[in-house]
C-alpha cells in the first residue's frame, strides 16, 4: 500500500486579549499579534498572541504535498 501526504486548510476561531483605549486602536494590536497553539505555546498567554483552545473548523483543500 502506499503512503500519501496529504495537505488541507482549516478555518478556526481564536482569541486574545487586549489592553486599549478604543476599540480601534485595540484591533490594530490585535493584528500585530501572532497565532499560537494552546498545547504548543510554551508559556506564552493571551496577552501576547492569538491562542486557538480547540479546532472548531473543518478540513478543505486537500492536496497531495
Amino acid at each position: 500500500m502506499k503512503e500519501f501526504l496529504i495537505s488541507a486548510k482549516v478555518t478556526v476561531s481564536v482569541y486574545t486579549k487586549v489592553e486599549a483605549e478604543t476599540l480601534e486602536e485595540a484591533i490594530e494590536i490585535a493584528n500585530d499579534r501572532t497565532p499560537m497553539a494552546i498545547i504548543a505555546n510554551g508559556g506564552d498567554n493571551e496577552d501576547e498572541n492569538w491562542m486557538l483552545d480547540e479546532i472548531d473548523g473543518e478540513p478543505f483543500d486537500l492536496h497531495e504535498e
